[in-house]
């Protein structure tokens, strides 16, 4: 068997690698192309290769050449578990390889990186592409809006969806320099507007079994149960419902020291657009008087009592998570009987 660890960058590959007997067999740099690893790993001969990098983003093209291999074991690890090698005083991209190759060999690396395929990580990577997107067009308007103060106005927030923006921009009072800069600016966010809703018509259009069962749970509709599944993937890879809910980053923070135990704020480390959605999700429950979602609705008033309307909204949404990964593990649709039953 022989153990690599690889440090991965756009101008290089740093790997060391040993065998068994701890003997280096490779420590030196390669260029960052597939005909680069197919050399490296075929140099190694027909022993096993256990290969060890960071989750980056260049993770996709090299995970999918690797589990091309039938003699590779690939192990990716996320950078958050393995904190403690770059902080370390003494680090380097050899030294940080080094270690990895040493942990690989020992079987003590953390828990693997889920590599998406199929169905999900087209989900996964339009719902993506949609939020950056999304991102970018919210920055914009908040800059016009930035802009606009500066004179002393305001803009109406239909302003920004209406297809008459031009004439209401022409009547309005601000400076002709001001009007000129505004008109580019929405352009710009006119041209976001169209490739969000063209990605948007796109995810929506993917279909899929799962799909259907998330969209039984109340207020989880077309386009958040697309953006859960493309996260989750294989339900069956989480342990329980505790693992997926931290996955979700909907846990908190735990502080144990002997007999003491504190419980801190929302841990972020973990999937945030699923967060997110599912937050919304459960503002949409709050206002929902349908029968499907008293169980849910009677979850965050109970809450709210106790700890406050924030805390039991992030409650609801790690609730929702929870009776997601019912749904899926148990391959049927969502029924409010069971939850009321519990």
């Amino acid at each position: 068997m022989i153990y690599a660890g690889i440090d991965v960058s756009s101008k290089s590959f740093v790997v060391h690698a040993i065998n068994n007997r701890n003997k280096v067999v490779f420590d030196n740099s390669i260029m960052p192309t597939k005909r680069a690893l197919q050399k490296l790993l075929d140099g190694f001969g027909k022993e096993t290769k256990y290969i060890v990098f960071e989750a980056g983003n260049q993770m996709k093209w090299i995970a999918d050449y690797f589990l091309t291999r039938k003699d590779v074991v690939l192990h990716i690890v996320h950078p958050n578990e393995i904190k403690w090698i770059n902080q370390s005083k003494k680090k380097t991209d050899q030294i940080d390889e080094k270690k990895l190759a040493k942990l690989a060999k020992g079987s003590i690396l953390p828990q693997k990186v889920h590599v998406v395929t199929g169905v999900a990580r087209r989900l996964r990577e339009l719902a993506a592409s949609r939020e950056q997107l999304q991102s970018k067009r919210v920055s914009l308007i908040n800059t016009v809006r930035g802009y606009v103060k500066q004179e002393g106005l305001r803009l109406p927030a239909k302003f920004f969806k209406s297809i008459e923006w031009k004439e209401k921009l022409r009547k309005s009072d601000l400076s002709e320099t001001l009007k000129q800069i505004i008109e580019s600016f929405m352009i710009a966010i006119d041209g976001l507007i169209e490739a969000e809703l063209k990605i948007t018509t796109e995810l929506l259009a993917i279909e899929d079994e799962r799909i259907k069962l998330l969209e039984t749970i109340p207020c989880i509709g077309k386009l958040s149960s697309r953006v859960i599944v493309g996260a989750i993937d294989e339900v069956d890879r989480f342990e329980n419902k505790k693992s997926i809910a931290h996955y979700t980053a909907l846990t908190p923070r735990i502080h144990q020291s002997g007999t003491e135990l504190h419980l801190g704020r929302i841990d972020f480390n973990g999937r945030r657009e699923v967060r997110k959605i599912l937050l919304q999700c459960a503002h949409t429950i709050v206002r929902t008087k349908n029968p499907d979602s008293k169980p849910l609705r009677d979850f965050f008033e109970r809450i709210s009592k106790k700890r406050g309307k924030k805390k039991a909204m992030v409650a609801l949404a790690r609730k929702l998570i929870v009776v997601a990964y019912g749904v899926l593990k148990n391959n049927e649709c969502y029924d409010f009987r069971v939850l009321q039953a519990a």
